[in-house]
């Protein structure tokens, strides 16, 4: 029958159809079977440990910064527990409500609110973000016993700095303040909130140092952030202690000296090179920066018309007027053609190029000799040795002398030693012959800081080697000189200098004689400075910022050159009158409390109160 037919050919496609689903399923079961082993059983164990990724958080410890201290070890500065509340914004499901909540806890003003805000919008959700800092313990118990109220907050204890000798050692010390976008180097301390580094004087020179190395601690925590427990911990590093060549008496001292002058005072040891005062006036007390730089202080103190935050001993240019006569008299020795006994004669003036070039002293010194010319400050006399020996002799020398040397020490500034070449590259002119007359006695482009000129005077005191000036004193005792590159003047020109030097302090119609030291068998050596600031036709009398720079470069004893010592006193007038009796009084605190004869803190041992 048709029919029957059809029914059979039916059944038989319907047999065909099943076997081809049934086998289809079999297999996709077993791939499903296949794939479900792979994950549970071989993979099994990637992926518990991809699980708890999910709930195992690690957090970087901030290590203990290093102390610094004095020359004896006194603390410069120091740290103390500082107790914070933190959040992680990847944890918090409503920001506002949990800042509510804190602030029902702690102090929290609106404008700290705006700020915790703000910056959980422009960093990482990853990122912790201090929401404050500074609790007292009573906030800090509150917020750990609501801990299960705050979701997505921790309470931490950190480190904040203490500057316990205040303004004495403020441009010595610097300050730390937050890590700006410009500060990243890598080190990832430097993403933990409220981490602090160096900003200014040693605590930036020495950052590194000082910083130390993260510790970390793995934690289990839930969904929540609530902190299940600790699964690990390794401590982090303190930073390295560190022990400056700067004594605090001296500081303390030459601060007091200068009282209420404009002006820097920079002593060093001429043998090795310690700066043992660094003293800029005025400053500013480093205690405002312990609780974190507030911006309004940090402006108000940038925006003081005084400058408190300018480390004139370091970053101050003045021209060195007559004290760079040193560096001229020692550039003529070294040509030959120079003799030192030839008088030249003094009138008042001299005339090159139809200009005149005159004389401190309008009647003139009449005749004299390299020794006179240095005990009186004849400007004619280094005038008419400028022209003959030429600015390249005289630049020469003074680089070889430390003015355009780096310092090792934030916010140091080159000096500016001017020739040919250098005024070409600056200002795109050729040097001209009346040029030459002006820097033979530190004027015109001639520029330096106090510690060049303490760093000048000292390879002058010393006479045979390149002492630099350091900060920090060496992990170990060394001897002097060690590494200095040799000076390169003969004995015979250092000689000279010296004996000129001595006059000008200890001779009568010497420039600074009232300033001679009153200690039994030690001497004093130096040379007065007096710098322009604005034209003779251009100044007003009376007016105090149109008085010319003070300044006085002096070495002690003579015999055996111990200390090299620079004052600057802004708009002093003469350096005989304002710089040189500063220098007098810090030189007799020197000798009179023996700086030299007591051993430096060697960062073990009781330290000097």
């Amino acid at each position: 029958m048709p029919f029957d037919r059809e029914e059979s050919d039916d059944r038989a496609a319907f047999s065909r159809r099943a076997v081809l689903v049934g086998a289809g399923q079999t297999v996709l079961f077993g791939l499903l079977s296949a794939r479900l082993y792979q994950l549970q059983i071989v993979d099994g164990q990637q992926y518990a440990l991809m699980a708890d990724d999910n709930r195992i958080n690690m957090r970087l410890i901030a290590p203990m910064r290093g102390e610094i201290r004095d020359r004896f070890g006194r603390v410069v500065a120091t740290n103390e527990p500082q107790l914070k509340v933190l959040l992680v914004p990847e944890r918090v499901d409503d920001l506002q409500t949990i800042l509510d909540r804190v602030g029902r806890i702690i102090t929290l003003s609106e404008e700290a609110r705006l700020e915790v805000l703000d910056r959980v919008k422009r960093q990482r959700s990853f990122l912790p973000v201090t929401i404050a800092d500074n609790l007292t313990w009573e906030e800090f118990a509150g917020l750990n016993v609501h801990a299960l109220h705050l979701p997505g907050t921790y309470t931490e204890v950190g480190w904040r700095r203490r500057y316990p000798l205040g303004a004495t050692f403020a441009h010595v010390s610097g300050y730390v303040g937050a890590v700006s976008r410009d500060d990243f180097d890598g080190d990832g301390l430097l993403r933990l909130p409220g981490f602090a580094i160096g900003k200014t004087g040693v605590e930036k020179a020495a950052d590194k140092m000082l910083r130390g190395e993260a510790g970390t601690v793995t934690l289990e925590i839930e969904a929540n952030g609530r902190v299940v427990r600790e699964l690990e911990r390794r401590p982090p590093r303190a930073g390295q202690q560190v022990i400056l060549t700067v004594d605090n008496d001296v500081q303390a001292y030459a601060m007091e000296r200068l009282g209420g002058q404009t002006g820097a005072v920079v002593v060093m040891d001429v043998e090795n090179g310690d700066v043992l005062a660094m003293a800029s006036s005025p400053n500013f007390d480093a205690r405002v920066f312990e609780r974190g730089s507030d911006r309004r202080d940090w402006l108000k103190l940038r925006s003081d018309r005084s400058g408190p935050m300018n480390n004139r001993a370091v970053s101050g240019l003045y021209p060195p007027g007559s004290t760079f006569k040193l560096a001229t008299a020692l550039a003529a020795l070294a040509n030959e053609d120079t003799d030192p006994d030839e008088e030249i004669t003094c009138r008042g003036a001299v005339s090159l190029g139809g200009h005149q070039f005159r004389c401190w002293r309008r009647g003139g010194h009449g005749p004299l000799n390299m020794h006179d010319a240095i005990k009186r400050s004849c400007d004619v006399y280094f005038y008419r040795t400028g022209e003959r020996i030429g600015i390249d002799a005289i630049a020469e020398m003074a680089r070889r002398l430390g003015i355009e040397d780096e310092v090792p020490i934030a916010e140091a500034r080159p000096g500016v030693v001017p020739d040919g070449l250098w005024k070409r590259r600056m200002i795109g002119e050729p040097w001209y012959g009346g040029e030459t007359l002006i820097a033979a006695i530190g004027q015109g482009y001639v520029l330096t800081t106090p510690l060049q000129l303490a760093v000048m005077t000292a390879r002058i005191a010393n006479g045979h080697y390149k002492v630099k000036p350091r900060f920090v004193r060496p992990e170990q005792d060394e001897e002097p000189n060690l590494g200095f590159e040799a000076l390169g003047v003969p004995a015979a020109h250092i000689a000279r200098v010296h004996a000129g030097m001595r006059a000008v302090v200890n001779e009568k119609g010497g420039t600074a004689q009232r300033s001679r030291l009153d200690i039994a068998g030690i001497e004093m050596a130096g040379k007065t400075g007096t710098s322009q600031v604005v034209s003779s036709k251009n100044a007003t009398a009376g007016t105090p910022e149109h008085e010319d720079h003070a300044l006085f470069v002096a070495f002690a004893p003579i015999d055996k050159p111990a200390y090299a010592i620079a004052v600057v006193i802004e708009h002093g007038g003469g350096g005989s009158r304002a710089a040189a009796p500063v220098a007098h009084d810090v030189m007799t605190y020197l000798f009179e409390n023996q700086v030299l004869a007591r051993a430096p803190y060697s960062g073990s041992g009781v330290p000097a109160t």
